[in-house]
């Protein structure tokens, strides 16, 4: 589909969402003003809004900020194409929750765990490193930096051994997000930081881990090796290319939805090799450790068995953005998960209790108000992303422990799915054949 005419952002919603469009939230996006990039990530959202019956009257604030504003500096776009290595700790604690729970080839050899797409700095595989110290973990990525540096604020930025820039990432506060606001001027900043502190390091040609610091700011040479533990290693290498590792566990998570469906068979295929017999492979996607949508794979003799399919219960939630990343237009994992979120919204019992329910914890939690008009209104000072996370992780803690997981896992039930709560926590379902690659 292709941009409206009047190049108008509410009425693109519109079309998708049906008409209301509020006054309140008209005015903010400009669709002329951003890149074609962004024109079609905003398309294909509001498209898996629409399958997931997603009502006009969530559409608020945030997410439209997190649209026109904040998932532009996500995309492959922003870095020239690459896919960048973000990351935050504890994004993966769904998945090594689920980890916890399964017994996983326990009688058959070392205990290996690759972690594909680890990003950098790698700070979930260190997470899962300390979590499983039984466990031989290794952090596997095409994009291990050789010098990070970190301003006084604790934003880094990364560069290669020829000291190019490579992607910066704002800390989990406002300022952090600012730095998005005027991108070009935060990537020469990191530039200038770089070329005052490089002078400093000693050894260029070292393999070791080298810090040097002035006025604040710190440059780090061979970052990667801090990261190294007795259980803990690093692979630099592209997954096509990696030698033969008998792995009880591969972990593969926010990288695979950067390709097509083709190529990312392609990848399973060689990542089915690194396993060994009734290993696991776990793929999907999260944001900052919530909304996680994933797939449960096993290896059985020479190929991979799709055994769950499994979304976190905050993805129904009406703040909710990372259900919406995508990249391409046939993403399974995305068009899957808005068809049981239409299942669900779909329920003339649960559904309203659900909604009601959420709407009541977060105005007391501070995040806003559902108003007379229908929509959720918002106070004028912005919470920090910092608080934003805290407060989400123990709202949604609340609606798990009142019910609504088990709620959710009824209706799918009802509607013919083989459903069930998994060892994470989250609703998991045995997908329908040819629904997953």
């Amino acid at each position: 589909m292709e941009i409206n005419e009047e190049g108008s952002f509410e009425v693109l919603v519109e079309r998708f969402l049906g008409p209301g469009f509020p006054d309140s939230l008209s005015g903010t996006v400009s669709l002329p003003d951003l890149t074609a990039d962004t024109q079609g990530f905003i398309i294909r959202v509001l498209n898996l809004m629409k399958r997931s019956g997603y009502s006009l009257t969530q559409f608020n604030p945030p997410l439209i900020h997190w649209l026109s504003s904040s998932a532009p500096n996500i995309l492959p776009g922003m870095w020239g194409g690459r896919i960048p290595p973000l990351t935050t700790p504890e994004r993966h604690r769904k998945i090594d929750d689920y980890l916890a729970g399964q017994n996983v080839a326990a009688d058959k050899g070392e205990k290996i765990l690759l972690d594909i797409g680890c990003g950098f700095p790698p700070v979930t595989t260190a997470d899962t490193a300390r979590i499983f110290p039984d466990w031989q973990i290794y952090g596997v990525d095409r994009s291990f930096a050789d010098y990070v540096v970190y301003d006084s604020a604790g934003h880094y930025a990364c560069f290669n051994r020829a000291g190019e820039f490579l992607y910066f990432q704002g800390s989990l506060d406002l300022a952090g997000r600012a730095l998005y606001t005027d991108p070009a001027g935060t990537i020469n900043r990191f530039k200038r930081l770089f070329e005052d502190l490089v002078s400093l390091l000693q050894n260029l040609d070292t393999t070791a881990s080298e810090t040097v610091e002035k006025d604040g700011n710190t440059l780090i040479h061979n970052h990667i090796v801090d990261f190294e533990k007795d259980n803990l290693s690093f692979i630099n290498s592209d997954v096509m290319d990696l030698g033969p590792i008998a792995a009880k566990v591969v972990r593969c998570m926010n990288m695979l939805i950067y390709f097509t469906t083709e190529r990312k068979k392609e990848l399973l295929h060689q990542i089915r090799d690194l396993l060994v017999n009734d290993g696991l492979l776990i793929i999907g996607t999260n944001g900052f450790g919530i909304q996680s949508r994933y797939s449960v794979y096993k290896k059985e003799v020479d190929h991979l068995s799709l055994s769950e399919f499994a979304i976190s219960l905050d993805n129904l939630g009406h703040l909710s953005v990372m259900p919406w990343f995508t990249i391409h237009d046939d993403d399974p994992e995305a068009i899957l998960l808005a068809e049981l979120s239409f299942t669900i919204r779909s329920h003339p019992l649960f559904w309203p209790q659900f909604s009601n329910h959420l709407d009541k914890l977060l105005e007391s939690y501070g995040f806003c108000t559902r108003k007379s008009d229908g929509f959720l209104h918002f106070p004028e000072q912005v919470m920090s992303p910092r608080d934003y996370l805290e407060k989400n992780l123990q709202l949604w803690r609340e609606m798990q422990e009142n019910g609504y997981a088990e709620g959710a896992v009824n209706v799918l039930e009802q509607a013919g799915y083989e459903a069930w709560i998994n060892p994470a926590g989250d609703i998991a379902i045995r997908p329908p054949e040819g629904t997953l690659c």
